[in-house]
């Protein structure tokens, strides 16, 4: 096969152009680097088997990773990925992806607790960092001195932390410690690092005292408080309904004997 064969094999293979050609035999190019490189490893993210490429990010902060993708694959951005033993959160993302995805990932410490507005235990690995540069996002208007404990919480975006907000407590420290520190987060901020729906939010928040409700084996502020909310007369009124049916069915309703006089027929 001569230079010009080469040449239209690779023409009707990556594009219809010489830009087109160059960029899929690049891709080519580095997916076999990539599969053979030391550095290749097959992970989960989100629970989802992966081959990705894991380097250092640089020589002094081993907690943080460069995690790029196999070309034609892509990464989750604020997606948890299971590698060396470890939880590790993908906390950024490089937008350029021509080739291949590139982010970087951050290990993971902590396991974020709290029931949800459904009820439900909800439970996210988080990476906690010292707050005390961050402003707590309140003002007091009175002077006075109290302990200044603060922390910086990042957690990937998902339905179930899009829930969190200013006043949500939380109990945070050493599983193995008896004592149990609580926090309340005081500056959401949810716009930290997402783009385009994905990412991740960081909230900075300050060291409150235990409430009774907090249950300090399991780590769950207000596990003791948590209600099913109270429905109200609106919550039962179907939309649907036709005003004449929802009609009848109130005189049907105001028909009926009072309570009182319904215990007489027992």
């Amino acid at each position: 096969m001569g230079a010009w064969d080469n040449y239209d094999v690779m023409h009707n293979t990556f594009g219809n152009n010489l830009r087109d050609m160059w960029v899929g035999h690049t891709r080519e190019n580095v997916a076999r680097m990539f599969m053979d490189s030391p550095s290749c490893r097959t992970v989960k993210i989100n629970g989802i088997a992966q081959d990705v490429v894991i380097v250092r990010k640089n020589k002094t902060e081993m907690d943080q990773k460069i995690i790029m993708s196999i070309p034609g694959e892509h990464l989750e951005h604020g997606g948890i990925v299971d590698f060396a033993n470890n939880k590790w959160l993908i906390t950024m993302l490089d937008a350029d992806n021509q080739i291949y995805d590139r982010g970087i990932m951050q290990q993971c410490n902590h396991i974020l607790r709290w029931i949800g507005k459904d009820g439900q235990l909800k439970q996210k690995w988080c990476f906690v960092a010292d707050g005390t540069k961050y402003l707590i996002g309140e003002r007091s208007e009175e002077i006075m001195t109290v302990g200044d404990a603060r922390i910086a919480v990042t957690v990937g975006k998902d339905e179930d932390t899009v829930e969190l907000a200013r006043g949500l407590r939380f109990l945070i420290d050493d599983t193995d410690s008896e004592a149990c520190l609580a926090y309340q987060i005081t500056k959401p901020n949810k716009m930290f690092n997402v783009y385009n729906g994905k990412g991740v939010f960081r909230f900075i928040m300050t060291e409150v005292n235990l409430e009774d409700g907090d249950n300090k084996v399991l780590r769950i502020a207000n596990y003791a408080d948590w209600h099913p909310p109270v429905k109200t007369d609106g919550d039962h009124v179907d939309s649907n309904l036709s005003i004449a049916h929802i009609t009848h069915v109130a005189k049907d309703a105001a028909d009926m004997p009072p309570a009182d006089e319904k215990e007489g027929w027992l």
